[in-house]
C-alpha cells in the first residue's frame, strides 16, 4: 500500500510541477505584453503632447493636429482594452485549473 501511496504523490507531483511550469510560462507572455503595450502607449502619449504643443506654437494647424491626436485615443484603448483581455482569459484559466485540482474525485 505504502508504493501505491508514494506513486500516487509523485504523480500529484508531476502534476502540479507542470502547472506551475506553465503558469510561470503565461506570467512571462504576460510580462512581455505589458511591456509592448506599455511602450505602445507611450509613443501615443509622446504624439499627443507633441501635436499639442505644435498646435500651441502654430494655431492655423491646429484643427490638423487635432484630428491626428483623436486618432491617438482609440489606439491607446485597443492596447489596453488587448492586454486586458489577456490577462483576464489567463486569471480565468488559472481559476478553471485550480477548481480542477482541488474537485473531488468521484
Amino acid at each position: 500500500m505504502d508504493n501505491t501511496v508514494t506513486a500516487l504523490e509523485r504523480d500529484i507531483m508531476n502534476h502540479h510541477d507542470k502547472q506551475t511550469q506553465q503558469a510561470q510560462q503565461q506570467l512571462q507572455a504576460l510580462y512581455q505584453n505589458l511591456r509592448t503595450v506599455r511602450h505602445a502607449i507611450n509613443n501615443n502619449v509622446a504624439v499627443i503632447m507633441a501635436m499639442a504643443e505644435l498646435s500651441q506654437r502654430n494655431p492655423a494647424q491646429s484643427a490638423k493636429l487635432c484630428q491626428l491626436c483623436l486618432e491617438k485615443a482609440p489606439q491607446i484603448a485597443a492596447a489596453v482594452a488587448g492586454f486586458s483581455e489577456l490577462f483576464e482569459g489567463t486569471v480565468n484559466l488559472h481559476e478553471e485549473l485550480e477548481r480542477k485540482t482541488l474537485a473531488p474525485t468521484a
